[in-house]
């Protein structure tokens, strides 16, 4: 990977139209600087890749590496992330570096704010699972260090991504659930704007159309954000005039949640339920909980080991597309077969 000469505080000034004490007050956040200044700055930032030197140059390694990578993951609290996590850890920590790891909660503004701090800190190479529909206003953070995508593709493909057969995974699951019989089948999805959500969705809609199976938009739980409020909508759902017998949930917090509810409401043995990646204790519910496992652990550990990759000069060229398979662990809540007929109406 070709780097480009560091970028100077001087051309962040000229491309945000302001003067270079401007952007220095703004990247160090100092009062006084207009929030569309700000904004103006950190976008200017943001496209040339600029890197503010925090650190003393005397305190610098020789190669001018800080021995640190930064780590953009949705939530720390996240299974799936804290797996990541971990691998990366592994990986970096035989490398004697460390890892700056921030939680974006899935909000655009918060990751490009934590991508801006972290450029700001040196960070020899960026991991991250962007929230965007598109990711070109990485360009410049990518040709200045290496960057590698994990679990969400960007667009375009600006950098090696590593993830999941997402769609694969989901044709998975809507076939397991039609062959036992189930016919009305409902998806329950994160944020559609999300990658990952949109290539679940996408295999749940042409494995229904597959079998002869006209998708029925009612039965679209999307942009779930607030669990509190998905067991109105799955009640809604399994009590209609023609219920619906089974779900996909393209999120294992979201599968979680509507596994806890349908047994609250003791119809976990009426009412199927896949999640899009396992959970821990999915074979502690009572109707324990089938699901299309990711190798998690395997995705970070590529990450890292990309990023060390491109560093070290071992891998060149164009950006890499890595995407791993996916296999379903059927269980309970994936065995329950549709009824003949509609005991949940009424």
């Amino acid at each position: 990977m070709n780097r480009q000469q560091r970028v100077t505080i001087k051309e962040v000034a000229a491309l945000a139209g302001v003067s270079v004490k401007t952007v220095s007050r703004a990247i160090n956040k100092e009062y006084g600087v207009g929030k569309d200044t700000a904004e103006k700055v950190k976008q200017a930032c943001l496209k040339l890749g600029y890197q503010a030197d925090l650190s003393a140059r005397s305190l610098r390694r020789a190669d001018r590496r800080t021995q640190s990578i930064g780590l953009v993951i949705s939530s720390v609290a996240n299974e799936f992330d804290s797996v990541i996590h971990a691998a990366i850890e592994q990986v970096a920590h035989e490398r004697n570096v460390m890892v700056l790891a921030v939680s974006t909660e899935d909000d655009i503004e918060r990751e490009q704010d934590y991508v801006q701090r972290l450029m700001q800190r040196q960070i020899d190479g960026l991991i991250i699972a962007s929230v965007g529909a598109n990711q070109e206003w990485l360009t410049g953070v990518a040709n200045t260090i290496p960057v590698v995508f994990i679990d969400r593709q960007p667009t375009p493909l600006i950098a090696d991504a590593v993830v999941s057969q997402n769609y694969a995974g989901a044709k998975l699951a809507i076939k397991h659930l039609l062959a036992h019989g189930h016919r009305r089948i409902g998806f329950i999805g994160d944020l559609s704007t999300i990658q990952t959500a949109q290539e679940r969705q996408k295999g749940y809609l042409d494995a229904l159309t597959e079998a002869g199976i006209t998708p029925n938009p009612s039965y679209h739980l999307t942009n779930i954000r607030n669990l509190s409020g998905l067991g109105k909508q799955i009640t809604a759902l399994v009590h209609a005039p023609e219920p619906v017998t089974a779900f996909l949930a393209a999120r294992n917090n979201l599968a979680a949640e509507a596994m806890r509810f349908v047994t609250s409401l003791r119809l976990n043995d009426q009412v199927a339920i896949v999640s899009f990646d396992d959970i821990e204790y999915a074979d502690l519910f009572p109707t324990p909980l089938t699901a299309v496992a990711q190798d998690v652990s395997k995705i970070g550990t590529l990450a890292a080991q990309r990023i060390f990759d491109r560093l070290d000069g071992t891998v060149t060229g164009k950006p890499e597309l890595i995407e791993l398979p996916v296999h379903l662990i059927p269980r309970g809540s994936g065995e329950v077969r549709a009824q003949p007929t509609s005991p949940l109406a009424g």
